[in-house]
């Protein structure tokens, strides 16, 4: 007694998942799925990652401050005339010597006809581009997550339809070996019924592979481990199904990206213009400590006493670069127009997408009322048939086939209600709105 007990004690104690889950549904695999999400989880570093490009664009905006040493040996090969050295942005006379110096400068790029904004532009959209791919993702991920629960449901429900069957073939089988044993049918027919039983047994080991590959994408996207053995599938939910929300072909994460892509292009295009074309003005400054000897190096570094301030500004303009700005203009005028391109084509495969299963949709809550009906009807008519051959008043044979029949026509009228749930709660996700996930688009810091 003592040893059952600290049985179910341990049994107590082991993780449901080392089992496996024994019942799946459609929101609680969403929320699994969502949360274990590898893309998910990628595109939102791809947002922090960005945002650093952001962060670093904007450092154009502040002076750049460095120190710099420098220790030489200068050779005169003018025979005595003095040689000019320059050290950094400063020009030095010097004659054969050791020099050293040590110099801090700083530099700020005062103006560049709105070329530093536009790089800063460009940075920001793209901060927003991933934001939007971070929708995207989001999305595609719960779609994908809706056709692997669709195909394991409508797997569970064909394998339940199949394992029926097979358990009439097997009856009906039987049926007609009595019947060929009473002279009564050829043993042809008999075998026929024979080579059934075989055949739905074939097509159940097949299902059960199925069902089991499908349960295994499941636990890619989920990261949870399932038990094919005695797993129930849950139906779709109507709450699932019905919803109020309008699709917007504007507020899709694919008309968002592509805008963004444009204008990001259509900035580098401008900064591309405006560095070839115009001058860049910018300010530095530099603090100097300098000092030399003729005979030794290190005597040089104990003479660094002289020192220089020095403040300018600069102007720079680009005279010739090989055509390379040219080119540039010329690629980027080019990808803007590819981009146009691929967005009137990704946009017209969505609206496409949309409306087809808005039809679907439709079709499917007008005739919801008249399916449900004729399943109950069909329910109905194999309950009847049941009690026919319960008072002998039909073939039992023939019951048994007209039960095949009715079970395979259930299970076809199942599936496409199932069918058009799906897409359905597909339309719902086409649907929702792109600004949910709050925390992945929030502003720039």
């Amino acid at each position: 007694m003592i040893r059952l007990f600290l049985f179910f004690i341990i049994i107590s104690l082991i993780p449901l998942q080392v089992f496996g889950e024994l019942r799946l549904d459609f929101n609680g695999t969403m929320k699994a799925a969502l949360k274990h999400s590898f893309d998910i989880r990628l595109s939102a570093l791809d947002i922090g990652i960005s945002r650093t490009g952001y962060q670093q664009a904007k450092a154009l905006y502040f002076p750049e401050f460095n120190a710099r040493f420098n220790s030489q040996y200068v050779r005169d090969l003018t025979g005595g005339t003095p040689q000019v050295t320059a050290v950094g942005t400063t020009i030095l006379l010097q004659n054969t010597v050791y020099q050293s110096s040590l110099s801090m400068n700083a530099s700020i790029n005062l103006y560049d006809f709105g070329s530093r904004e536009m790089k800063v532009s460009i940075a920001e959209k793209d901060v927003r581009v991933k934001q939007a791919a971070y929708t995207q993702v989001l999305r595609d991920t719960k779609l994908r997550v809706l056709e692997i629960y669709r195909d394991l449901l409508l797997s569970a429900m064909e394998l339940k339809s199949k394992k029926e069957l097979l358990s009439l073939y097997k009856e009906l089988s039987l049926t007609k070996e009595r019947l060929f044993l009473a002279g009564k049918i050829l043993k042809l027919e008999m075998m026929d019924e024979a080579i059934k039983v075989v055949k739905t047994l074939d097509a159940l080991d097949n299902l059960k592979l199925k069902f089991i590959n499908i349960l295994q994408d499941l636990s890619f996207v989920t990261g949870k481990t399932y038990a094919s053995e005695g797993l129930e599938v849950e139906d779709f939910r109507d709450q699932e199904i019905i919803f109020d929300s309008q699709f917007d072909i504007r507020n899709s994460p694919e008309f968002r990206i592509y805008e963004l892509e444009i204008q990001k292009k259509t900035a580098e295009l401008e900064s591309i213009k405006r560095e070839r074309y115009l001058p860049q003005f910018s300010f530095y400054s530099n603090y100097i400590f300098y000092g030399e000897n003729k005979n030794y190096l290190d005597a040089s570094l104990g003479d660094m006493q002289s020192r220089n301030f020095f403040l300018g500004v600069q102007a720079t303009l680009p005279l010739f670069d090989g055509f390379k700005s040219s080119a540039q203009i010329e690629k980027a005028k080019i990808e803007i127009e590819r981009l146009k391109i691929e967005r009137q084509k990704k946009l017209a495969e969505l609206s496409t997408r949309y409306d087809k299963l808005k039809e679907t949709k439709a079709y499917f809550l007008t005739g919801l009322q008249n399916q449900e009906e004729l399943t109950g009807k069909v329910e109905n008519n194999l309950s009847m048939m049941g009690r026919l051959a319960e008072n002998q008043v039909a073939e039992y044979a023939d019951w048994i086939n007209r039960k095949i029949e009715m079970n395979t026509q259930k299970f076809e009228l199942n599936k496409t209600i199932t069918l058009k749930k799906a897409a359905a709660i597909e339309l719902r996700i086409l649907s929702e709105d792109p600004n949910e996930c709050k925390q992945a688009l929030s502003p720039l810091n």
